[in-house]
Order: structure tokens, then C-alpha cells, then sequence
């Protein structure tokens, strides 16, 4: 079975209501979280975090977790966009 992927396990949008869908298990929960968390080095303390995460939230409430730290990502990237867009404005046509 293929890993559970961040996008597929939340909904990558602002939230009106609580965010339900079928049931996944603990092995899928962690897979979408540690999706949501890629290219974060985690320590020994993060990691142990991360288990008490899993423990403790319910689908729903991770479900919020995880779409959190993807919205945050994209934002991320179109600050990044944004700022590139910016300098590229200012370069004369010739370097552009």
C-alpha cells in the first residue's frame, strides 16, 4: 500500500467545520504527519513529540494539525514567489 501522503489525508484549505473523513489507521496517521513535516530535521525530543501527537489527537484533530503545516508550506512558497517576483522586477531586461 502506497504511504499515506499529507494532501490526501487533509484538506489543504481554510476550515469551516471539522474535517472528517474514513477512518485511517496509526501507521497512515503518522505517515500523513511525518508528510506534512518533510524536509524538517527532527531531533530526539521532536520525535518524541511526534509519538505523543499520535497518541493523543484523534483523526479529526490531527487532520487540523496536518492541514495547518501544509497551508503553512504553500504560504511559505508564494512569500518565496512573491520575493523573486520582486527582485526580477527590479533587474534591468537584459538580466531578466
Amino acid at each position: 500500500m502506497a504511504s499515506m501522503r499529507a494532501r490526501h489525508y487533509a484538506p489543504v484549505a481554510p476550515l469551516e467545520t471539522e474535517p472528517l473523513g474514513p477512518y485511517t489507521d496509526p501507521e497512515q496517521r503518522e505517515e500523513a504527519l511525518r508528510d506534512a513535516l518533510r524536509g524538517v530535521e527532527l531531533g530526539r525530543y521532536d520525535e518524541r513529540m511526534l509519538a505523543w501527537t499520535l497518541r493523543q489527537f484523534d483523526n479529526s484533530t490531527l487532520r487540523v494539525f496536518v492541514s495547518w503545516m501544509e497551508r503553512a508550506r504553500t504560504a511559505g512558497m508564494v512569500d518565496v514567489l512573491d520575493a523573486d517576483n520582486v527582485i526580477r522586477a527590479r533587474l534591468p531586461r537584459s538580466s531578466r
